[in-house]
């Protein structure tokens, strides 16, 4: 449910007596007027009808259910939107909204091919249109599309009556099978790789149990050499890094790749379609599957298998709670969990 804000307006007395006579909704009529400024405002034209069903009421014993109400004002309410919008979007997602680049080069490219199918018309037919194809999809896709519509029609263009009727499909996380690759099978994927920077990538990702954005965005003052830990401090809405290490494995091949580009900020400067074909190329020589994703349940399934509890897997992982994490911040907690880290023996080659 939308909250809703008090105003009060001044109105003229004689057409607020008028507007009461007919049975018009004076408030509701100002809020679609005021949706229709800020729509033009922003460089969209809009369709929207100021006296809808909404903001029109005859006597009691004609008007409609409160269900028919709700379906005749979705699919009244139409937006017209300029190819520019797009540009504005991105804007409003980066200020308005502060989400991380990543988020919003996506949530842009969805509502990109949204407005292609719906030829830059919004409403509640396109919308639904639109996520109709997806439902043969698998619900973490579908989502995805549903949570870049809300942002687009419910946060920017302030028309949550297109939007609002859908809900997010339910996510069955345990149907997903997934293969956790053996050590031999992760060696095999290590030897078919040849170049330096590759190999540390691969050994960093499986000792680290870190996400691949926060591995590729990670800088080289992030990382304590001596120790081996890493502090990558990545927090989102929804995710947040924790206080992990690396092993003396890694430690080789990393310290060989960085020395290469001493000059460069980044730990790891390898491009998409490389870092691709890289696991790629691993999965094909070990002959199962190994992403970064995968060699991040490896790394928690390891750790379990070696009694660590799981409140320092939560914080090597980064889903321990924000105040749990601060507290390990300091120099003694930091210690304290390498002495944990080190006990497990988290080592391929070993």
């Amino acid at each position: 449910m939308i909250n809703q804000v008090s105003s009060t307006i001044e109105l003229n007395p004689e057409l607020a007596n008028l507007a009461y006579e007919m049975g018009l909704n004076a408030p509701k009529i100002c809020e679609n007027a005021l949706k229709t400024a800020i729509s033009c405002l922003k460089g969209v034209n809009t369709n929207y009808c100021l006296v809808d069903e909404a903001g029109f009421e005859p006597a009691t014993s004609t008007m409609p259910t409160g269900t028919e109400t709700s379906s005749f004002s979705e699919k009244k309410a139409e937006l017209i939107i300029k190819p520019e919008t797009l540009e504005a979007f991105a804007e409003f997602m980066t200020v308005n909204m502060r989400l991380e680049k990543r988020t919003v080069r996506e949530t842009k490219s969805n509502i990109r091919r949204y407005l292609d199918c719906s030829n830059y018309v919004v409403n509640y037919e396109t919308v639904s249109k639109f996520l109709k194809a997806y439902m043969v999809k698998s619900s973490r896709t579908y989502n995805a599309q549903l949570t870049s519509l809300r942002r687009f029609v419910r946060d920017f263009l302030h028309a949550p009556e297109s939007i609002l009727d859908f809900k997010m499909a339910p996510v069955d996380l345990l149907g997903k099978n997934i293969t956790l690759p053996s050590k031999e099978q992760l060696k095999k994927g290590f030897e078919a790789l040849t170049e330096d920077g590759e190999r540390a990538l691969y050994l960093f990702t499986l000792s680290t149990g870190l996400r691949r954005s926060e591995i590729m965005g990670l800088n080289k003052d992030k990382i304590d050499f001596k120790i081996r830990s890493v502090v990558p401090l990545h927090f989102t809405r929804v995710k947040r890094s924790g206080i992990t290490f690396y092993n003396a494995e890694t430690e080789e091949y990393l310290n060989r790749y960085l020395a290469s580009k001493p000059d460069d900020a980044k730990v790891f400067r390898l491009y998409p379609k490389k870092c691709k074909l890289m696991w790629r190329k691993a999965s094909e020589a070990a002959g199962v599957k190994i992403s970064p994703q995968i060699l991040r349940i490896w790394f928690s399934n390891e750790l379990g298998e070696q009694l660590v509890p799981d409140r320092f897997v939560d914080i090597f992982e980064g889903r321990a709670p924000r105040s749990v994490l601060a507290k390990n911040y300091t120099a003694k907690g930091i210690e304290r969990l390498k002495v944990i880290y080190d006990k497990a023996n988290l080592t391929l080659f070993c």
